[in-house]
């Protein structure tokens, strides 16, 4: 397989995938770019990118412009296209064969888009609002387990009956949309509804 950039033979190489798989890739030497067949990409494991694209450091982890010149599949000789995936930042473009669905990366976009990828799944810091809606689960929750039956019933009507954006417990994060349903927020509701539930069974 030749590279479409420069019609150098590329060599294979071997990545990890999520579960330990592996995954053959082909890499031109000269250039450093990367063809991934179908799903390749989005499978390799978290890391990889730097072990394939340390070569060179001086070179290969720094990404080369994808220019306008056309760029040719190397599986099919299919002409390739440009995009910009909506998740990834403006700077990653992926060049795609839409005959065969393998994707080639210039020099440093695996290495980028992995990066980019770690910084999503870091886990972010906690809103004040989410803090403050925390804080107030917890109370009702350990109101109920220390028996004040009435109390927690009393609080969790009264925040069940708040309008959106009003909670004294700290639900106008949620109303603003600073949180999503996998947030504190997502989660308060979910607990709150159990709770109120075992309340309601058990009256």
């Amino acid at each position: 397989m030749v590279c479409p950039n420069d019609s150098t033979e590329m060599r294979q190489v071997r990545i990890v995938a999520h579960y330990g798989q592996p995954i053959i890739v082909d890499q031109c030497q000269t250039c450093g770019g990367i063809w991934f067949d179908e799903s390749e990409l989005f499978g390799a494991r978290q890391g990889e990118a730097e072990k394939i694209e340390a070569l060179d450091p001086d070179i290969l982890q720094t990404p080369s412009m994808t220019d306008d010149s056309k760029l040719f599949c190397p599986r099919d000789k299919t002409e390739m296209h440009r995009f910009s995936e909506r998740h990834f930042p403006p700077d990653i473009i992926l060049v795609r064969c839409l005959s065969c669905h393998g994707i080639w990366l210039n020099r440093g976009v695996f290495t980028s888009y992995q990066r980019f990828r770690q910084e999503l799944m870091r886990p972010k810091d906690k809103s004040p609002e989410d803090r403050r809606l925390e804080t107030s689960i917890n109370e009702l929750v350990e109101a109920y387990r220390a028996g004040h039956s009435s109390e927690t019933l009393k609080n969790l009507g009264q925040f069940l009956s708040t309008p959106v954006g009003g909670s004294p417990l700290g639900w106008s994060g949620y109303s603003r949309g600073t949180t999503s349903a996998d947030g504190a927020a997502g989660a308060a509701l979910h607990i709150l509804m159990a709770l109120l539930r075992a309340f309601i069974f058990r009256r």
